[in-house]
């Protein structure tokens, strides 16, 4: 566990924060691997609050003012980006406001402490017999996608991105203004955090609003079929809705492509005491599937394993 500094915590799009985080020191960590933050002040705030218990009946325990504004369980976060320096760990993780906990951290301010506890889960692999990747990040799944891009840069590994989000207000990137994104889904580098490690990328929304009008998934396919590249040589990664990883499995599948997804739950630990992020795998055992704790087993799981 760790305690780190907000360095900044910055508006991106609708709902959509960029939260950057100082440490002392961290562990090494990869692309794929989440933290579980604390939404709350580290500081123990102890308080009693009484529970209406009328005599003639059990008591009210879900009353909303015995509820404390402020999560109790932590949040797990992807990591989008990280840099060392020589005193010191920044952390970059790109968050979307969706409840308590969230809408809490959407409040602090630079200077501000939370722990953290990480890294955890694993991360996805890099194949050194697979030069070429694609990355397909839907909504808050885009983020380990830019990490990822960081990673296989560094290896000399080519990667095309495609990107999801319902509309073009929740797009979590910086589009570069003379380089809009095709509405015929063709990658370019039109997006800042994929393009500063040469990679093109392609946008799709929902509504249309911006670049391709539809899944995400169909950019792809077009892609591929344009392509026509050896199987063997290419690996697709996904993170995002479970809907959205599932048409990209089932693409993949049909083409005999390997596909890597990091899974999202709801984690209560982190660190697989709770037991409530299991995911569905397939086994050899009967009858034919085990469950598999996202937290520790994940929550990166090869497409051809996952029961849906």
């Amino acid at each position: 566990m760790f305690l780190a500094e907000v360095v900044a915590n910055t508006p991106l799009c609708g709902r959509h924060y960029l939260l950057r985080l100082a440490l002392p020191q961290f562990p090494p960590t990869a692309a794929g691997q989440f933290v579980q933050l604390q939404c709350r002040y580290p500081q123990p705030q102890v308080s009693m609050r009484e529970a209406d218990w009328p005599a003639d009946r059990p008591p009210r325990l879900n009353q909303p003012e015995l509820a404390d504004h402020e999560a109790f369980l932590r949040r797990p976060l992807s990591l989008a980006d990280r840099h060392d320096a020589g005193d010191h760990v920044e952390l970059e993780i790109i968050y979307r406001v969706s409840g308590t906990g969230t809408a809490w951290l959407a409040g602090v301010q630079p200077g501000d402490r939370l722990s953290v506890l990480g890294p955890l889960g694993n991360a996805f692999p890099i194949r050194a017999d697979k030069p070429l990747a694609a990355l397909v990040g839907g909504g808050v799944g885009i983020p380990p996608m830019i990490y990822l891009a960081r990673a296989l840069a560094a290896v000399g590994h080519a990667a095309i991105a495609f990107t999801g989000v319902r509309s073009a207000e929740f797009l979590p990137g910086t589009l570069i203004s003379d380089m809009p994104p095709r509405s015929d889904g063709t990658p370019t580098f039109c997006l800042g955090e994929f393009a500063r490690y040469a990679v093109p990328a392609a946008v799709a929304t929902d509504d249309g609003s911006l670049g391709f009008s539809g899944l995400v998934v169909q950019p792809l396919e077009r892609w591929l079929d344009r392509q026509r590249i050896d199987p063997s040589r290419l690996v697709v990664y996904s993170c995002g809705p479970e809907k959205m990883m599932q048409a990209v499995a089932e693409l993949c599948r049909r083409r005999d492509i390997e596909c890597l997804l990091s899974l999202e739950r709801h984690m209560a630990c982190g660190m697989g005491t709770c037991q409530s992020c299991v995911v569905k795998i397939r086994s050899d055992a009967e009858p034919g599937w085990s469950f598999k704790l996202c937290c520790t087993d994940g929550p990166v799981f090869n497409a051809r394993d996952v029961l849906w």
